[in-house]
């Protein structure tokens, strides 16, 4: 069984990530607020598929609160 690794990097728009030796690329195209929007090069036979995240402990956005 392979062991995983992990990461922690912090990225500008337009900075790119390189993932095996360049054979994927993940690039920051844009961000606003809490939403980013990347662009992922790979070849085809590469399965790429996003995951939502459970966002329980998320901050709620102001536009999301109520009055009261």
């Amino acid at each position: 069984m392979l062991k995983n690794s992990s990461l922690i990097i912090e990225v500008r728009p337009g900075d790119s990530l390189e993932i095996h030796g360049g054979i994927v690329t993940v690039e920051l195209v844009h961000k606003s607020g809490q939403l980013a929007r990347l662009r992922v090069t790979a070849p085809r036979e590469v399965q790429i598929k996003k995951v939502s995240a459970k966002h329980e402990d998320a901050v709620p956005s102001m536009a999301d609160l109520q009055p009261s």
